[in-house]
């Protein structure tokens, strides 16, 4: 019988030797399905303090237009996620609804608020792109959505 999986024992990761840590790779560039984990969290920008909506994608599943072997060498998008915010400005907002749109939810004669409430459990196909930090360091970003054909 298989042994279920534990939560981490947080005590016995922080006993580990500081140096048997990396940070993890990102998810390579390209398409996932994914679905939305739960509401969405709102906060502000800590730079302009411009107020998002971040939504957390869970990775279902690799599309065709990523590299298998990158995928391979970053362990598989079993139990990966990613983050994605919504800047709530009047230019900006095309963006999140265009989001919404993708999720599958009517948005015709619905407010915003109402609609982000419908999110949860929304399976959407994710674009991801990388970018690099100031110090040289590569990140995964989503560029954009599209709807689960």
């Amino acid at each position: 019988m298989a042994k279920a999986a534990q939560a981490p024992n947080f005590g016995a990761l922080l006993d580990k030797p500081a140096t048997d840590f990396e940070a993890p790779k990102p998810l390579p560039a390209g398409s996932y399905v994914a679905v939305v984990a739960g509401l969405p969290r709102f906060d502000k920008s800590s730079k302009k303090q411009t107020e998002f909506v971040e939504f957390t994608y869970n990775i279902l599943k690799p599309l065709d237009d990523v590299d298998p072997d990158e995928l391979k060498e970053m362990g598989g998008v079993q139990g990966k996620s990613i983050r994605n915010p919504y800047y709530i400005t009047e230019d900006s907002l095309y963006r999140l609804r265009e989001f919404l749109e993708h999720c599958g939810i009517e948005v015709d004669g619905v407010s915003l608020r109402t609609a982000i409430d419908e999110t949860p459990g929304k399976q959407i196909v994710i674009f991801i792109g990388h970018e690099a930090t100031e110090d040289g360091r590569t990140f995964a970003r989503v560029r954009r959505t599209a709807p689960v054909e």
